[in-house]
């Protein structure tokens, strides 16, 4: 957004009217870390001036009166996966602009596993119409693991990668690859890395786990955040080296609230610098964005944890605008940056009463006033699922390697603050065939390659969502996005799976034979064109579905901690279309073994 320079020096002189003057506000000034009063004025989509409270002067075309409100800057998130909402772009503005935030950098690697660059393409060609800022998370690696490992449908090479720096939204490299790339100093990773240095891009990473020599050899290789610390003693690590910890809440996954608290009250023993403290979603369901919120969700976590407020509204603007390399125009209302303004009516409970965006009133007065017509995307983005037979109950059963009664196997699931584990269970055997045992709240597990490429289906055990009856299938498993059908009865793995294909994607859950609750998510897989009321609520019926009728198990973040079994990437383990696969080493592992 070029600055109209002449514009706004007139205006900061009052030898012009502004577009707009917010009176007497109390600004949030995340540059100096405190709350002043203000008036602050707009021109040409741009703050011209920040002047104490009532010399803003007179002569405007709309004036917003300030008493009594907070003024603070737009919220950046600087790691999103749209895909992972659901919902269209355009949806996904009109929910998340009226809780504040303005601007979002999102990595479409999701759909890039499945449809390849012109998948997402098509992300951004829908972003154009909405107000919220989109900008470009280069992906850091698609497929991200090779083809012996997981069987992916896109691929961006490094000659890709180089002209993906061309789209006009891209701002950094984004980070989501295994780090043992990394420390291996696999050639392809460190040209893509080599080609964002020479742009001045920012380059970001993930380096779960990584300490002390691994650390600073990950480090020096280029990566400068990392948005999966599995401890507070790992992001004060990251910090003393340099890095920024970009903080998702995981509650009973990896970071929680409990661990906000832990840092916070760390910060105000040690008077740590949080300048590298950034704030992100990540990954989250249209139904938690609905009810539970967005950025300003996770602010309130971090304030009720201990955080100073104004401390923690840096995490969200201005530390992550400067780790994105965009600092010179947002994150900050000051004269010159772009005019991207939250009003507020409480500054702790994050109550956003009014979102401005390029000096345009967005959100006011509990109307959102951005485009409302229904996205459509184009058809060869959908039918998507290419199995190369249907499903048979058989096709999904594990043998064993021995005679007898039962079988030693690794079962993969999820442990707080240790992310994905395997355990050993004895299961038994019957008709020639390992059973799931929901007694141990362990299902049988299948994942399916959906991509027509080779029929490929990793078969084994989990324990994470412990069903007791039925079968759930889903299409949401990153990062290639291949079929996982979860399952006490090999039958009711069957029809879920077939039932997947015959909708496009989504979810399926079935029990006793019958098809009990679905979701489809026709655009590759992965979102829905429909209205994120429409997905939310046919996401809390799969929810209650999926205890009330399967038995299911776990937090509420249940379904979408489920998503992330499979990713290969971080550690320990992951499970693709050709099994259980050991994330570290990248090797597969045997499910069954005695």
């Amino acid at each position: 957004m070029a600055r109209n320079r002449n514009r706004l020096i007139e205006t900061a002189l009052g030898r012009q009217p502004a577009d707009i003057v917010i009176t007497n506000v109390r600004l949030v000034n995340v540059l100096s870390r405190e709350v002043h009063p203000a008036d602050i004025l707009i021109a040409s989509e741009r703050v011209a001036a920040v002047l104490p409270a009532n010399e803003g002067g007179a002569g405007k075309v709309t004036t917003i009166e300030g008493d009594g409100l907070f003024a603070a800057p737009g919220f950046i998130d600087p790691h999103v996966h749209i895909e992972s909402s659901m919902i269209s772009v355009r949806e996904y503005s009109r929910l998340v602009i009226p809780r504040g935030t303005t601007m979002i950098a999102a990595d479409p690697h999701e759909i890039g596993n499945v449809l390849g660059v012109p998948g997402m393409r098509a992300i951004f060609d829908e972003a154009d119409d909405a107000p919220l800022r989109v900008r470009f998370r280069v992906p850091g690696r698609i497929p991200a693991m090779p083809e012996w490992l997981e069987t992916s449908n896109g691929l961006v090479s490094v000659d890709d990668t180089r002209d993906l720096f061309d789209w006009p939204e891209a701002v950094c490299l984004a980070g989501d690859i295994n780090p043992s790339l990394i420390l291996e100093s696999d050639r392809e990773q460190l040209e893509k890395f080599d080609i964002a240095d020479r742009l001045g891009r920012p380059i970001s990473g993930q380096s779960p786990g990584l300490r002390g020599r691994d650390l600073a050899a990950f480090i020096a290789a280029g990566p400068l955040d990392s948005h999966v610390a599995r401890s507070v003693d790992e992001i004060v690590e990251n910090t003393r080296l340099g890095m920024a910890s970009v903080l998702a809440l995981r509650p009973g996954r990896v970071l929680g609230p409990s661990h906000m608290a832990e840092l916070a009250a760390l910060v105000a023993r040690h008077k740590l610098d949080t300048r590298l403290f950034q704030l992100c979603t990540d990954d989250i369901h249209a139904h938690d964005l609905l009810h539970e919120g967005h950025l300003d969700h996770r602010l309130r976590v971090l304030i009720e944890a201990g955080f100073d407020p104004v401390e923690a509204y840096q995490f969200a603007t201005v530390n992550v605008a400067q780790g994105l390399g965009v600092s010179r125009d947002h994150g900050a209302i000051a004269p010159g940056r772009v005019a991207d303004i939250l009003l507020l009516s409480s500054l702790e409970d994050v109550t956003v009463e009014t979102t401005i965006i390029g000096g345009e009133i967005i959100y006011c007065d509990g109307q959102y006033r951005g485009p409302r017509e229904r996205a459509e995307y184009p058809d060869w983005t959908k039918s998507t699922i290419h199995y190369q037979k249907k499903l048979e109950p058989d096709d999904l059963r594990v043998r064993p390697i021995s005679n007898g009664d039962t079988a030693r196997v690794r079962v993969i699931g999820h442990e707080e603050g240790k992310g994905k584990v395997t355990h050993e269970r004895d299961l038994p055997v019957r008709d020639g065939a390992v059973q799931p045992d929901p007694t141990q709240a362990v299902n049988a597990l299948a994942m399916v390659e959906r991509h027509g490429k080779n029929g490929g289906i990793g078969l084994g055990f989990s324990d994470a969502i412990a069903l007791e009856r039925g079968a759930l299938a889903c299409s949401v498993n990153h990062d290639a996005h291949n079929i996982a059908i979860f399952g006490a009865d090999h039958q009711d793995m069957a029809i879920a799976g077939n039932r997947i294909a015959e909708i496009g994607g989504g979810y399926v859950l079935v029990c006793d034979g019958e098809i009990v609750a679905e979701l489809a998510l026709p655009v590759a897989g992965l979102m829905s064109e429909e209205p994120a009321e429409v997905v939310a609520d046919a996401m809390q019926r799969i929810r209650e579905t999926f205890r009330q009728k399967l038995g299911g198990s776990g937090d509420e973040k249940a379904l979408i901690h489920m998503n992330f079994l499979a990713l290969p990437n971080i550690p320990d383990f992951g499970f693709t279309d050709k099994g259980l696969i050991a994330s570290d080493r990248m090797q597969p592992v045997d499910s069954v073994i005695g």
